[in-house]
């Protein structure tokens, strides 16, 4: 009898134990642009100071107003490492020469993953609750499932410098916006939702001098359920040495529900051309503030030293520019509370 009670209790206990695995919040994939390191492996590599910069096709998600400084014209695909998979498309052009066309005026065309991660388990853990905020979903709090959920957009570009001031530029970005997530493991059964808007962002660019130059980005300026984003960046020019500074201000209320975010992050960047077409990068982020209605203080979260760093290189080959970036990913580091590295490389044509 004894003998039969202690099987039942090891037995109990066993299958205790499985529910709480099963419950345990496991991420199978995470990456895209939303989660803080944005696009382009030059961007990237620099800590995402790239707000004066911008001179490359990855302008349309930083500064549009940047892209009148490019000289010429530009196709760019970048493909993230882990997992294999194009995550920014994009192509700059500009028509005629500068006779014909004095304002630089310039059209971009672009598609960028913001958001995809597919993950199961107890949405409870940790600060899982995070990547429901940024695809703004309609899931309880409490939710155990899977999600697997995607956010794309596609990101049209017109930007011209301002007639009588010639180092003025403006531009601005229409983006069509679409959320998809689907349901599985104890979620299945629920409807697919989608959650899609457009709106526009706004960008200007200052060039002072030969040797500096400043910029100023807008996103959702104008959506009353989505967080506001202000950049101010500045680009030094020291002989072979570039250096960035960017200041960006996430706030505002997002979702029907009204929930609010406040993030303060300097970004600091520098390249050097060591000539023979190769340039070495490097960057660092750095979270001042980052807090969350749902989640309360993220930053006391993240994983020593709090701050991320990144690295990169670029070389170019006749009309070909391969650039490479390695980066601490801050997104896995606010969910998952670890430390993680990722890599990502970009594909430039200019023609």
């Amino acid at each position: 009898m004894k003998r039969t009670i202690l099987v039942m209790v090891i037995m109990s206990a066993a299958a205790m134990f499985a529910v709480v695995r099963a419950q345990a919040f496991n991420i199978h994939e995470l990456n895209g642009s939303d989660l803080g390191m944005g696009v382009g492996a030059r961007a990237i590599s620099m800590g995402g100071a790239f707000t004066a910069l911008g001179d490359d096709a990855s302008a349309l998600y930083w500064n549009p107003a940047a892209i009148t400084e490019m000289d010429h014209n530009e196709v760019m695909l970048m493909m993230d490492m882990d997992p294999t998979r194009y995550s920014y498309k994009a192509v700059v052009y500009r028509p005629g020469s500068r006779a014909r066309n004095p304002y630089h005026m310039t059209f971009g065309l672009g598609r960028t993953n913001r958001l995809k991660y597919i993950a199961d388990g107890d949405w409870t853990e940790g600060n899982a609750g995070h990547l429901i905020d940024l695809s703004m979903i309609n899931v309880e709090r409490d939710y155990v499932g899977g999600l697997n959920s995607r956010t794309n957009d596609w990101r049209v570009t017109f930007a011209s410098r301002v007639p009588h001031y010639e180092n003025l530029s403006l531009g601005f970005t229409y983006i069509d916006f679409e959320c998809t997530t689907t349901f599985y493991g104890a979620g299945a059964g629920r409807i697919c939702q989608t959650v899609a808007y457009d709106t526009i962002d706004f960008g200007l660019h200052y060039r002072d001098s030969e040797t500096r130059q400043f910029g100023l980005s807008l996103r959702n300026p104008m959506e009353a359920t989505k967080p506001k984003y202000i950049n101010i960046g500045s680009a030094f020019f020291r002989g072979d040495d570039t250096f960035t500074f960017d200041i960006e201000h996430i706030f505002g209320n997002y979702s029907q529900e009204y929930r609010s975010v406040n993030f303060l992050m300097l970004r600091a960047g520098m390249e050097r051309d060591m000539g023979n077409g190769w340039k070495l990068r490097g960057g660092i982020i750095y979270p001042i503030r980052a807090r969350t209605s749902t989640l309360g203080n993220i930053r006391s979260k993240i994983p020593s030293p709090k701050f991320d760093v990144a690295a990169g290189a670029g070389y170019t080959f006749r009309n070909y520019v391969l650039d490479f970036a390695i980066y601490g990913d801050p997104g896995w580091g606010y969910v998952k509370e670890e430390l993680r590295a990722r890599s990502l490389l970009t594909l430039r044509y200019k023609f």
